[in-house]
């Protein structure tokens, strides 16, 4: 049995109404048969049309299913125990960020990375308030904005309030903030006071400062109080200067990672690899850290960091957990530990491969 077999113990909060207490057991989940699912996708449809009449959206490669069977809290599995301290956060006021030649990402939890690059400071899906909807982070950052230069680009990969924090926004637009945003999200920007918005379908680019990018498809969905589901589009990003940075933003395992590695010279993926608990209720939207390898060696990126964990329970895996996966692959797979870049919450990661 290979290491992503081996998973024991540990129980966690289970995100808001998804979690039944009464009902049949959980659906089995097969992963050997979820991956040759995805394998026999045509990787073509990732440039297929992807609008339905009604004006939603679609993942043209494979329709989401349908979930049977309900989320249920006595149904938690279990995880091995693990020294959960040694993958904690660590404290950051993020002072660099006024320097302009700081080339460097960090590392802020969830989806939010903070790339510093050609002179540009770069947000995904920042997520600095306490809060998604009612749900409460486990840690609270506190994050001084003041740090942040000018006109930072904001990239949002989908409209999920975990990726799309209202709070958040309003604080980069008095930063005459610049955000790159999925199809038919650009009037949530406007309606806040943002000036400089781009709204971009999948496969198309727009330049910004010294920086090209591009919005890629990506294995998810979206929709938020209000809107009916695919209401928005939703992607990951890829940043093109002096080097080239792939942001995943939520997405499952598909073939259109293998397209972007043939497509693009990645020299930086930004990964998910967390929120993948229970995986007949996740695998569609979220990847463990099993795919997580996988998809750095289908995008061929020189180097790989995860993301999607740390500072929020929206899954039965602890927070950290998937670090501690990560770090037990790379004691059995020594050949990746050059490639393969953890960060925890807090961390940053020097373009010349220094960790701090």
């Amino acid at each position: 049995m290979n290491f992503f077999g081996k998973l024991k113990a540990s129980p966690v909060l289970l995100f808001l109404g998804l979690v039944s207490c009464a009902g049949t057991p959980p659906p089995e989940f097969d992963e050997a048969a979820w991956l040759e699912k995805v394998k026999t996708t045509d990787i073509s449809m990732v440039y297929a049309p992807h609008v339905n009449p009604d004006g939603t959206f679609f993942n043209p490669w494979m329709e989401r299913p349908e979930r049977k069977g309900r989320w249920r809290s006595r149904d938690r599995k279990a995880f091995d125990e693990f020294p959960a301290e040694e993958f904690s956060h660590r404290e950051n006021d993020y002072s660099y960020l006024t320097d302009k030649n700081f080339d460097s990402i960090s590392y802020a939890g969830h989806g939010s990375m903070i790339i510093k690059m050609d002179e540009e400071t770069i947000f995904t899906d920042p997520f600095f308030s306490n809060h998604a909807l009612i749900l409460g982070k486990n840690l609270k950052l506190k994050f001084d904005f003041s740090m942040v230069p000018d006109r930072p680009v904001v990239l949002i990969s989908h409209n999920h309030y975990d990726h799309l924090d209202k709070q958040t926004v309003k604080k980069l637009i008095k930063k005459d903030a610049v955000f790159l945003v999925p199809l038919t999200l650009k009037k949530f920007f406007t309606r806040l006071g943002a000036k400089d918005v781009y709204e971009l379908d999948w496969w198309e680019s727009v330049q910004v400062g010294a920086l090209d990018y591009t919005f890629l498809p990506a294995q998810h969905w979206s929709r938020r109080i209000g809107q009916k589901g695919g209401a928005t589009l939703w992607g990951s990003w890829l940043v093109r200067g002096s080097r080239t940075v792939y942001f995943s933003g939520d997405s499952g395992y598909f073939r259109g990672f293998e397209e972007f590695g043939k497509k693009f010279d990645i020299d930086y993926a930004l990964i998910g690899a967390g929120a993948y608990e229970p995986r007949w209720f996740m695998h569609y939207s979220h990847m463990n850290a099993e795919e997580f390898i996988r998809t750095a060696d289908d995008l061929n990126a020189k180097y790989a960091i995860p993301l999607h964990f740390g500072i929020i329970t929206l899954s039965d895996e602890p927070p950290v957990y998937p670090l501690y996966e990560i770090s037990q692959f790379l004691k059995q797979r020594p050949e990746y530990s050059g490639r393969i870049r953890p960060l925890r919450v807090g961390e940053y990661l020097l373009m010349d491969q220094n960790v701090h």
